[in-house]
């Protein structure tokens, strides 16, 4: 997939290819990348390229994304690629759904077998004394729900798969 945008009144052209399971190989202005994906959550996830590791914050707002990476925060138009590489990224397999930090499963929203819609809430965790529910990277079946409702997860742990 051929992407082109401009940020900072620089252009840059990009092209996604699915590598293998789990990882991309990204060309940025013609510069070659091999990363691998890891999704935390629908907002949350893992870039590991080459030696670094990258935890990045996507927020879709109503026609900008807020793309959040090493403390700085992007502001990137609607028309960006970001939500079409997330949504092609991993949609005909199955995708987990690992927590980032540790903390307590409060209650399951939703039951293996259920369907679910992209951003659509399946399970609530308790973390540093708050409440965040924990939404559905994308559209899918649920595959497993790991933990019970009053189970505790380390950092990393699966919580659930979609499919």
């Amino acid at each position: 997939m051929d992407i082109s945008f401009v940020y900072n009144k620089k252009e840059f052209k990009l092209n996604f290819e699915e590598a293998q399971s789990g990882h991309l190989q990204i060309t940025v202005n013609k510069k070659k990348y091999d990363v691998s994906v890891e999704f935390f959550s629908g907002e949350e996830m893992l870039l590991k390229i080459g030696s670094r590791v990258y935890d990045v914050i996507v927020n879709q707002n109503s026609n900008s994304y807020n793309v959040c990476m090493k403390g700085k925060s992007i502001k990137v138009d609607k028309t960006s690629p970001f939500q079409t590489i997330r949504n092609s990224f991993g949609s005909t397999r199955r995708m987990d759904v690992k927590t980032s930090m540790p903390g307590r499963v409060v209650e399951l929203l939703l039951r293996e077998g259920d369907n679910v819609k992209e951003g659509s809430p399946v399970l609530v965790l308790e973390a540093m004394k708050m409440q965040n529910e924990i939404k559905s990277p994308r559209k899918g079946r649920i595959k497993s729900i790991y933990p019970k409702a009053g189970d505790s997860v380390e950092a990393g742990a699966i919580l659930f798969s979609v499919e």
